[in-house]
């Protein structure tokens, strides 16, 4: 039943007006007393029916020609006002549920004193009788209005305080998130680097490999410090999340270079077909197929084995970026597979941006593949 209260909604004025106009249509051609009214009556009644769609975008104005058809058809001889009636109760309803101030009070007086005026020889005689029906005429769905608008502020009102509480709640989830990464994490990456660094400078190595891997361990650390840097200062202000970049699509094929060339460095044969065009794409898309390598390469250390081979694609096609890592190590061993969120993580990050991701055995080894839409710049 949530559509009957929407349909009291200001949006659909249009429709109940409507609805009310064919019941006075349906009054004039299916009763009696609608088919034998007289001239007058049947020109005012059509009046404001017509008149009545004023209240779509006008309310008070909708009141001012029901009331002036009353006033009207008195003086000028008719004997039937129902259709002005119910199109003033009609009009003061949506009066009150779309309007307030001194809108509402000129309303109330004029449909009172039209309905004073229209039954003005009854009133002489019976003025209470009168003013209690015009009264009920007017004043009830006056109320009834004013009613409906006061619950749909209150409404809107607790929606508003709701939305403030979780937006609250929100906040303090992302600074709780921010500070124990910064507190908790990037003080050990940190420590890492920092490390990594005194060995490289004190200790005597005279393997150039070990040399390779202490600057690669540098590198890596200090290059997670400086993202987790910037997710921290996202997280304590959302705002900034337009303005800050994990990486620029201009420096994205460098970026891919790096992940390939630290694979390789650890032992893997890693074959990379990258498309220069992906310059050319959004910040989003591209972290993502930044995260989309780092993560698969890693995945291919992992359970492959740092020996194993891999090629990688990344090619743009029409309006569709299309990513393939396929490694030719064997397939994911047992003991290892599903043992992360790395994928889980990877999915969510293609899909969230309308993407689709595939990752399963393929031709003796281990195949993950995106696409994902090109929203170039």
């Amino acid at each position: 039943m949530l559509w009957v209260g929407r349909l009291f909604e200001q949006r659909y004025a249009a429709v109940r007006l409507t609805a009310v106009v064919l019941t006075g249509v349906g009054y004039l051609t299916l009763t009696p007393e609608g088919r034998s009214m007289g001239a007058v009556d049947l020109g005012l009644a059509i009046g404001v029916l017509l008149f009545g769609y004023l209240g779509v975008r006008w309310p008070f104005a909708a009141v001012l020609s029901a009331a002036a058809a009353l006033v009207v058809g008195c003086f000028a001889g008719g004997d039937d006002d129902s259709v002005p009636t119910v199109g003033l109760a009609w009009a003061m309803f949506e009066l009150g549920a779309r309007r307030g101030g001194w809108r509402v009070w000129a309303g109330l007086v004029l449909g009172l004193a039209a309905h004073v005026v229209s039954d003005r020889i009854e009133f002489i005689a019976t003025p209470q009788t009168v003013f209690y029906g015009a009264a009920a005429a007017v004043a009830a769905p006056l109320l009834l209005g004013l009613h409906l608008r006061a619950l749909g502020e209150l409404n809107r009102q607790a929606a508003a305080v709701a939305a403030q509480e979780q937006t609250r709640v929100r906040a303090d989830e992302r600074t709780s998130i921010a500070r124990e990464l910064h507190d908790l994490v990037a003080h050990h990456v940190a420590s890492i680097v920092l490390r990594v660094a005194v060995a490289r400078d004190v200790l005597a190595v005279d393997d150039p490999r070990v040399r390779q891997v202490l600057d690669d361990v540098h590198t890596t650390g200090t290059s997670a410090l400086a993202d987790l840097r910037k997710l921290v200062a996202v997280l304590r202000d959302p705002g900034t999340a337009q303005q800050v970049f994990f990486v620029e699509p201009q420096g994205l094929p460098v970026a891919l270079r790096a992940a390939v060339e630290r694979s390789n460095g650890i032992g893997l044969d890693v074959r990379a077909d990258i498309d220069p065009e992906v310059v050319r794409l959004d910040a989003r898309t591209a972290l993502a197929l930044l995260r989309l390598t780092q993560e698969g390469l890693a995945n291919v250390a992992r359970h492959a084995g740092t020996a194993a081979r891999a090629r990688l694609s990344i090619r743009l096609g029409g309006d569709h970026v299309v990513f393939d890592l396929h490694d030719f190590g064997g397939p994911a061993s047992p003991g290892t597979a599903g043992g992360g969120h790395g994928l889980v993580g990877l999915r969510e990050r293609v899909e969230v941006l309308g993407g689709s991701l595939r990752a399963g055995p393929a031709d003796a080894g281990w195949l993950l593949s995106a696409s994902l839409p090109r929203a170039a710049a």
